[in-house]
């Protein structure tokens, strides 16, 4: 038969009699495993569910139409497009992501033998593209996309979240 302590000196001395070794390194451990479960759980919560959206909009201005005279091309790198506006009164947009590895391509308006009018250069495995994207040499085996043009308040305005396939879809004509 157990006795009750007579004095709250009696209670203290048997509620440290009863903390063991034994005891306080089990509360030290599910203590800190339940802390690392819960860290863990923090961490899954933010990788699954992350603060920002980091999308590009496809749809975007690139230039006013009287800033872009004929024969004139601007680049957008955050998107890698260019805009052209032809010598014979018409726009058109290609990407600038070269179709073998995607490297960022480089206009080079000076051409090359046949292709007087500028030409694409791939700077890292030599792919070369016509002003319309058409491949002249590999290792790139399609055309760079194409994309739909529109005019919006005197703004050119490129799509890239549809390619077009034939020149005559790319060409905007004001």
């Amino acid at each position: 038969m157990k006795l009750k302590p007579n004095n709250a000196a009696d209670a203290k001395e048997n509620s440290t009699k009863n903390m063991t070794r034994r005891k306080f390194m089990g509360y030290i451990g599910h203590t800190t495993s339940g802390m690392a479960v819960a860290g863990g759980l923090v961490m899954v919560y933010k990788f699954l569910y992350p603060n920002v959206l980091l999308e590009i909009p496809s749809r975007f201005k690139i230039a006013s139409i009287n800033s872009l005279q004929p024969g004139s091309h601007v680049f957008e790198p955050e998107h890698r497009v260019f805009a052209f506006h032809d010598t014979r009164g018409y726009f058109f947009a290609l990407s600038a992501v070269c179709t073998h590895l995607g490297c960022t391509v480089a206009w080079k308006s000076e051409g090359i033998t046949g292709h007087k009018e500028g030409i694409f250069l791939c700077p890292c495995h030599g792919s070369e593209f016509t002003k319309e994207g058409d491949v002249i040499r590999g290792p790139a085996r399609r055309h760079l996309d194409r994309y739909h043009m529109a005019v919006d308040e005197g703004q050119l305005i490129v799509d890239t979240s549809e390619t077009v396939n034939t020149i005559e879809d790319m060409i905007l004509k004001v």
